[in-house]
């Protein structure tokens, strides 16, 4: 059984959340889950090899620029996760098998092998609680009367462990309940855009929940999007540019309060 050390982060370690923009007076609030692609100095590379940090198994590539982008053009909150998700994934809930996911996408994280429950369970206290408990307690004190809350994320064109199952789709939306709207916004990118909208893809709600999602928007009636970009369109900041502006602008047009 591999052990952690203790304490987990060190002093030289960043916070595990970080907010861009932090205004409660205003509607929209952006969770950017999987944004960083730090680890705990003690930690170190996690024992990946080098091209798993270029991977989607470590973050969300292109959703640090672009949220950061979308927040500003909707004036909003934003809340960054600082840890890589192999460290352990933000977007999942304690209970969840792939939080600290010894094997992501058919890669081995030497770090999360065999890991000890009490390691696991110091992970969580240092990362994955500050950081949900942050989200709770400023949603707790959002002025609006109609909060809307935005998860940002992004895809790969296809998982590493099935390189012969291209996924089809530019950008899908997830969804829940019809609190949600994820009807209009679909039909809304569909009818704006050339693009092949996933509807409840790449991921299914409802066949697997998401960490943020279940936590922060199930026990609401509060309207939420959920979108997934494929990440090989936002690698540059002219994409961003296109893909933040697009967003903006269904998310305005969609979700008036």
């Amino acid at each position: 059984m591999q052990f952690d050390p203790d304490p987990l982060l060190g002093p030289n370690d960043p916070p595990p959340f970080h907010w861009v923009q932090r205004r409660p007076a205003q509607r929209v609030l952006l969770l950017n889950d999987h944004a960083g692609f730090r680890t705990p100095e003690a930690l170190g590379d996690l024992g990946l090899p080098d091209y798993a940090w270029r991977s989607h198994i470590v973050g969300d590539w292109g959703m640090e620029a672009l949220g950061r982008d979308l927040v500003q053009r909707l004036d909003g909150s934003l809340i960054e996760g600082v840890y890589s998700r192999a460290v352990l994934d933000l977007n999942r809930r304690p209970t969840d098998w792939d939080m600290a996911g010894a094997v992501l996408d058919g890669v081995s994280v030497p770090a999360n092998c065999d890991l000890a429950p009490a390691s696991y369970a110091a992970r969580i206290e240092a990362i994955h609680r500050p950081y949900h408990d942050e989200i709770e307690a400023f949603i707790a004190e959002m002025e609006h009367p109609n909060p809307l809350i935005v998860h940002c994320h992004s895809f790969t064109d296809c998982l590493m462990s099935t390189p012969d199952d291209p996924r089809p789709w530019e950008i899908g939306l997830l969804h829940y309940c019809e609190a949600d709207r994820a009807g209009a916004a679909i039909d809304w990118l569909r009818r704006h855009t050339n693009y092949t909208v996933g509807d409840n893809q790449p991921y299914d709600l409802f066949e697997r929940m998401t960490g943020s999602y279940a936590l922060h928007n199930m026990h609401r009636t509060l309207p939420a999007i959920t979108f997934e970009i494929r990440q090989d369109l936002i690698t540059t900041a002219a994409a961003v540019d296109h893909w933040a502006s697009l967003l903006d602008a269904m998310i305005k047009d969609v979700f008036q309060p």
